[in-house]
């Protein structure tokens, strides 16, 4: 039986060992933290409020799980007709429901022309996205300039061009356009750069399926994941960092820090490329090249949180509909501005920030009367004075709560009765990346497509038993399970096993059923 050492248990880690052990492979996944999950990431407090301080709304990962069958091991998603909430400093409220239709109808305020263009921009990002999920080897940008225009679209100068172009082509009102780019600039990227075009259309893609959050918290993922790996005869090691890969003729021996050691005929890291190089016991020349050239943290931003247990329901003050997700930004702009400052070092003027309350859809993150208040806003990962230091994460924790203060109305200080703040260098400790990195890698117009990772084979390496799979290959960050379904499918390619060459659909022909995906919604 093929042996297959998975290091990370981060979610696409664990979506991998889980496709393999079900293939018949025999997987260990190597963990370095007490728990898995990475980015997942919940905390069970003694007063009985439950935090979640990592990823709350699960979306692409919905069909995985279902692939899956992780409904068998627990998992049991609520979902809502809400998706997001867009508020604003001046009391403007948007609401974007999973149906698109209801959406339009409840922009009735706006200019029927934004109405309008907000329907374009969904056709486009429905015609554009939903490739994502079919192909499993990523396109090439001279791919996807071979499509062509269409009624206007220029697919190749979409991708290019910022989100705020690729937005404002088709929206003037302001407070519509930078809840848009204020979505897709959680990828961490400034919605005034170039190469963020595709991310200006993630909100408006993402009618019809929407987002699912675990009742029991987003660890019931992990779990469900864990279970499904364990019953398909897979384990995983936690407290089991790899210190190093060493291969010897057909077999490669992985160390952990504590020198335990096993050998294997496959590896695949779900660690950036660049962590992954430094793993390798002897040089390999592509990954030793590709970590002296993929960024992270070139932008310097990192993810700062803050999670509440308060004494009463969380509300997003005058906005209304908890269990949303909200973008909150003082004034339109404000998440665009941050970002140069963060490029500078200093700390938002107004910081633009996501809100969610995960006991507004599951009852049990909170006891009786209180509530679970979820914040999350960007931060410069270095500082322009000084370091990260305890009292830096508090004072900034006083900022994020003063700005939500200033938008929503409401003051959170009296109502607090527990909190846990996450600063650019917990997270770095709880997933290893550079200044914890979601994206492992920066999402730049530079390292996305066939340019992610930047050893340019996909999901393989140039050494034929070495594979990557994780946020920092294609098709990037978020909670999708994306890279793990495909590195396994890539590795069961290699082996003979399961889906053949033939039955795996092509890159290009993949991009031509996506793109008349888009020409038919035009023509209706």
């Amino acid at each position: 039986m093929t042996r297959v050492a998975v290091i990370g248990g981060g979610h696409n880690g664990l979506v991998c060992a889980c496709f393999l052990a079900k293939a018949g492979l025999d997987v260990t996944v190597f963990e370095a933290n007490a728990t898995a999950g990475g980015c997942i990431w919940t905390d069970q407090l003694a007063s009985g409020y439950r935090l979640e301080r990592g990823a709350i709304d699960h979306g692409m990962i919905l069909g995985i799980a279902e692939e899956l069958g992780l409904a068998r091991f627990g998992l049991e998603y609520a979902f809502r007709e809400v998706s997001v909430g867009a508020g604003f400093g001046d009391g403007t409220r948007l609401l974007f429901h999973r149906d698109l239709s209801t959406t339009l109808a409840g922009f009735g305020a706006l200019d029927p022309r934004d109405v309008e263009g907000y329907r374009r921009l969904s056709e486009l990002g429905t015609g554009l996205l939903g490739m994502m999920d079919a192909f499993t080897t990523p396109p090439s940008l001279a791919q996807i300039a071979e499509l062509g225009s269409v009624a206007g679209f220029d697919p190749l100068r979409t991708v290019l061009a910022s989100a705020e172009k690729v937005v404002g082509a088709h929206i003037s009102d302001p407070h519509l356009a930078n809840a848009l780019t204020m979505y897709g600039a959680l990828s961490q990227v400034p919605p005034w750069l170039p190469g963020s075009g595709l991310f200006g259309l993630l909100l408006a893609g993402s009618h019809g399926h929407g987002a699912g959050r675990p009742i029991g918290g987003s660890v019931q993922l992990v779990n469900a994941l864990v279970g499904a790996l364990e019953s398909a005869g897979g384990k995983i090691l936690t407290d089991a960092a790899v210190a190093s890969i060493h291969r010897s003729g057909a077999k490669s021996r992985v160390t952990t820090a504590s020198s335990d050691t096993a050998t294997f005929d496959m590896v695949v890291s779900a660690l950036d490329v660049a962590r992954t190089a430094r793993l390798m016991a002897e040089p390999v020349p592509e990954l030793d090249e590709a970590a002296r050239t993929v960024t992270s943290g070139s932008l310097n931003v990192a993810e700062f949180k803050v999670d509440l247990a308060l004494s009463a329901e969380a509300e997003p003050g005058r906005f209304g509909h908890p269990e949303a997700i909200w973008l909150l930004q003082q004034h339109p702009g404000s998440m665009a501005r941050s970002f140069g400052e963060i490029a500078a070092g200093s700390f938002p003027s107004e910081p633009a920030m996501l809100w969610a309350s995960p006991s507004a859809l599951d009852p049990s993150a909170a006891p009786e009367g209180g509530g679970v208040a979820w914040l999350s806003t960007f931060v410069p990962a270095r500082l322009k004075q000084g370091e990260w230091t305890e009292a830096e994460v508090s004072r900034h924790a006083e900022r994020v709560t003063d700005g939500y203060q200033a938008i929503t109305g409401v003051s959170l200080r009296d109502r607090i009765v527990e909190k846990r703040v996450t600063g650019p260098q917990d997270w770095e400790r709880r997933t290893g990346a550079r200044f914890g990195n979601p994206n492992h890698i920066d999402m730049t117009i530079d390292q996305m497509f066939s340019l992610r990772p930047g050893a340019g084979r996909g999901y393989r390496t140039a050494v034929p038993w070495l594979y990557l799979t994780g946020a920092g290959t294609f098709p990037g960050g978020g909670l999708s399970g994306v890279p793990g379904k495909n590195a396994a499918l890539t590795v069961l390619h290699d082996l003979g096993r399961k889906r053949s060459r033939q039955a795996e659909p092509s890159t290009m022909s993949t991009l031509v059923r996506g793109w008349r995906m888009y020409r038919s919604l035009r023509k209706r």
